[in-house]
């Protein structure tokens, strides 16, 4: 798997909000709260930055879902996400090739040709 960087479009394959994937050392210390919602699937969220986690994943800092861990802001587990392939769905319209007109005499119907 590719390490997630700033930038990236990143999509939620693991929406389960149960528990944390790799949390502090006492998460029964502090609630943890989403003050933006729960992560969905059909959303596209957008890397801000990176950190290591203690796990070997990755921590990700996203736009627009946030989690806290009673006041301290946390980074989500990376391996609840997976980059977004840019040209995954918007393949291009096939183009139709001009077909060029047959040199043939063209008639209308009221004039006749020699």
């Amino acid at each position: 798997m590719q390490p997630f960087v700033p930038g990236d479009r990143v999509v939620a394959i693991n929406t389960n909000m149960s528990g944390p994937i790799y949390g502090p050392a006492n998460p029964e210390l502090h609630p943890f709260l989403f003050p933006d919602g729960p992560l969905r699937k059909d959303l596209i969220y957008h890397v801000v930055s990176v950190s290591a986690s203690g796990d070997g994943n990755q921590r990700l800092m996203l736009t627009g879902i946030r989690v806290f861990w009673g006041t301290q802001e946390m980074g989500w587990n990376s391996s609840r996400f997976r980059k977004v392939d840019t040209l995954k769905g918007h393949l291009p319209k096939k183009r139709r090739r001009k077909q060029p007109v047959a040199a043939t005499c063209l008639l209308t119907p009221h004039l006749q040709h020699p």
